[in-house]
């Protein structure tokens, strides 16, 4: 099974890239895909509009709705802070799950503001903001020091920023909730923050776009936290493939660019 890496500009670009070399692979799919992306808050909006038309017309999730699973953006624009956002999103997360048959295991931004620890829903989104924070100011800020790790999130707080998605132990399914493992945010010396995200398994169609823009709008948010610029975007997906349906989909994605 053939690899895949995508080197982009925007978030358009490297998803029909991505699509393009899945198309190209036997049966549309990847084991190791690695894509990405050099201005993540960036977007084409004919790439946008194409592919939103075509999910709607399958009765799929749009764009915008994957997207706000990662980061939910008009929530945290009208929040004070990132507390008041963290306490808002707490507060309706029970709606959200009932609302939406896919979120009913939970969202990854729930994962990353409410993850369930036996002291409580713990917020390693802002541990990740309070670390950099802190070892920026001491003048000695690492590079590297912001992983996410597999290890329960509540107890490893104290000494490195996590972002973990997946819950060892309670999360057995084998395709569903969550794809996502873990985000991983790196800082160099100019200035900027940048994220790594991992999962386990990827599906391009129904989901591959609204999760570049989702994760680019969370390394936005943290980078915006932290006093930094946002840096590039690299999701490492284990699998990647184009499921079905896929009628007009290679038309889609020719015309894309």
């Amino acid at each position: 099974m053939k690899a895949v890496h995508v080197d982009a500009e925007n978030v358009s670009e490297a998803w029909l890239q991505a699509m393009r070399a899945l198309f190209a692979c036997p049966g549309r799919r990847a084991i190791h895909a690695v894509v990405r992306m050099a201005d993540p808050a960036a977007e084409l909006d004919v790439t946008w509009s194409a592919l939103d038309g075509w999910l709607a017309q399958h009765e799929l999730y749009s764009i915008e709705t994957v997207a706000n699973t990662i980061f939910p953006a008009h929530i945290a624009a009208a929040s004070r802070d990132h507390a008041h956002l963290v306490e808002r999103y707490r507060r309706m997360y029970p709606a959200l799950r009932k609302r939406l048959p896919a979120n009913r295991a939970g969202t990854y931004f729930g994962r990353l503001v409410a993850y369930p620890s036996a002291d409580g829903a713990f917020d390693q989104l802002g541990a990740v903001i309070d670390r950099i924070r802190r070892e920026r100011v001491g003048g000695n800020a690492k590079q590297a020091r912001y992983e996410a790790a597999l290890t329960h999130p509540a107890g490893l707080a104290a000494d490195t920023a996590v972002a973990t998605v997946y819950m060892p132990g309670g999360d057995n399914s084998a395709m569903g909730f969550p794809c996502l493992s873990h985000c991983s945010f790196q800082l160099d010396r100019d200035g900027q923050v940048h994220l790594l995200a991992h999962y386990r398994s990827q599906f391009m169609v129904q989901r591959g776009y609204g999760n570049y823009v989702g994760l680019g709008r969370l390394l936005a948010y943290v980078a915006e936290r932290s006093s930094l610029r946002t840096g590039h975007l690299t999701v490492v997906a284990g699998l990647a493939q184009i499921e079905p349906p896929v009628l007009g989909l290679r038309e889609l994605v020719a015309d894309g660019s």
